[in-house]
């Protein structure tokens, strides 16, 4: 799901620079844009309100708005909505901010939604939709110190002997 959400990040944010008028895009990123327009076409239908089974890779994510902090989990996502369940509720035409992070890459995600709809269950289920430029942050992993346990074998040994 992660690779995912890589690629339409991007995508949203070609589409979102190409709208507004502050930052037009330069002639390679329009030749991507079009090219990323053609692999989401299929993709571009906002899914109908209800039930969202939990998938494999759901990823954990937070959604952040009107002063909280809610945990989410990622279940689907479309060029047209990022699908997720959550423990609240919290109103439709709500402005948030979704963040995701992949330790093992990373890589933080943070996207600017606007809340579609919501299905009011055990979890509720919120669709979002995009609305802004995304971000894509790259953070450095810290070196885990190195782990003394080989000398510490060998002086061990030494006494024994």
């Amino acid at each position: 799901m992660i690779e995912k959400l890589d690629f339409l990040v991007r995508f949203w944010e070609l589409k979102a620079r190409n709208a507004s008028l502050g930052e037009p895009l330069g002639p390679n990123e329009q030749i991507e844009l079009l090219s990323l327009m053609q692999l989401v076409t299929g993709d571009l239908d906002v899914p109908s309100a209800g039930p969202f089974e939990r998938p494999k890779g759901a990823l954990p994510a937070q959604m952040i708005g009107d002063g909280t902090i809610l945990a989410v989990e990622v279940r689907s996502i479309s060029a047209a909505a990022v699908v997720v369940s959550c423990a609240s509720v919290v109103p439709a035409g709500a402005h948030v901010i979704l963040r995701a992070a992949d330790a093992i890459s990373g890589v933080e995600y943070a996207l600017p939604c606007t809340v579609l709809w919501v299905y009011k269950g055990a979890p509720t289920i919120v669709a979002l939709h995009v609305d802004g430029i995304p971000t894509r942050a790259v953070f450095a992993s810290v070196p885990l110190p190195s782990m003394a346990m080989p000398l510490a074998l060998g002086k061990h040994a030494r006494l024994r002997a």
